[in-house]
């Protein structure tokens, strides 16, 4: 885990970010308890006054909570601006600068943004979302939910379709799914094509997380340019040549004689 220079957000108080490169350059921050607050009363009045106009199925399975869609002209200025914010600093850090991307630039929007309520059993299966990048925020977390178990949190998969890792513990290869433990506050983004799941949690409580998808109308005319490095790139037929002469009995040669380690 990195962590990019803190950046200045207009309400004029600094927000540290950190950057994990190990799941493609997802980001995270922590939400000033203000910001919570006012989204948390934003949220109570939608559900309490508007929960039948907004109210959308969820594309996955029923809920035993609530879900609510939340119209994007009203969300908070604070909340969009943190938004879209975390999304510039993320591409700042994702490897856009190779296209020749000015992020500082950038014309993102949020294509869609929802909250919903989870209670007991719920859970959300393996799945993606669409757009640039997604995102998640944590505005309420029942105490059983903590690193004491795995109730209630955040997975990122990153196997392939149909793979089962059946020997996780005797590998070298790393880890086909990250968890990340929903703390109030806590806010995510990564890229949108990034599956990831949610786990159900069990007792009383709410658990209230709001997600959100982005969009750069402009991003399907980015194209990547050559990569300018401080030294000459590495060939790597110069430095592992495999001589395959000797068939089962083949040494590994390059920069130096691996035949008798493999």
């Amino acid at each position: 885990m990195a962590e990019w220079t803190p950046t200045k957000a207009k309400q004029g108080y600094d927000t540290q970010v950190s950057l994990h490169q190990r799941y493609n350059y997802a980001a995270s921050s922590n939400m000033r308890k203000e910001l919570v607050d006012q989204m948390n009363k934003f949220l109570d009045d939608l559900y309490e006054n508007r929960y039948e106009e907004l109210y959308h199925q969820n594309a996955f399975r029923e809920v035993k909570g609530k879900q609510v869609g939340i119209p994007i002209e009203e969300l908070p200025k604070e909340m969009t601006d943190y938004i879209l914010n975390m999304g510039k600093g993320y591409l700042n850090n994702s490897g856009m600068y190779f296209m020749g991307v000015d992020p500082t630039k950038i014309n993102l929007k949020i294509h869609r943004i929802w909250s919903t309520d989870s209670e007991e059993n719920d859970y959300n299966p393996v799945h993606s979302h669409y757009g640039l990048m997604s995102g998640v925020f944590y505005l309420k977390i029942p105490p059983q939910v903590s690193d004491a178990n795995d109730e209630g949190n955040f997975l990122f998969h990153l196997e392939g379709n149909g793979f089962m890792d059946v020997n996780p513990l005797q590998s070298i290869r790393p880890k086909s799914c990250i968890v990340e433990l929903p703390k109030t506050g806590r806010f995510i983004i990564f890229p949108g094509w990034l599956k990831h799941s949610v786990n159900p949690f069990f007792g009383p409580g709410i658990r209230r997380a709001c997600s959100f998808n982005l969009v750069c109308p402009e991003a399907s005319d980015w194209k990547p340019g050559p990569i300018e490095e401080p030294f000459g790139r590495r060939q790597f037929e110069q430095s592992l040549k495999i001589d395959t002469a000797g068939g089962p009995d083949a040494k590994l040669k390059g920069d130096r004689d691996l035949s008798g380690i493999i």
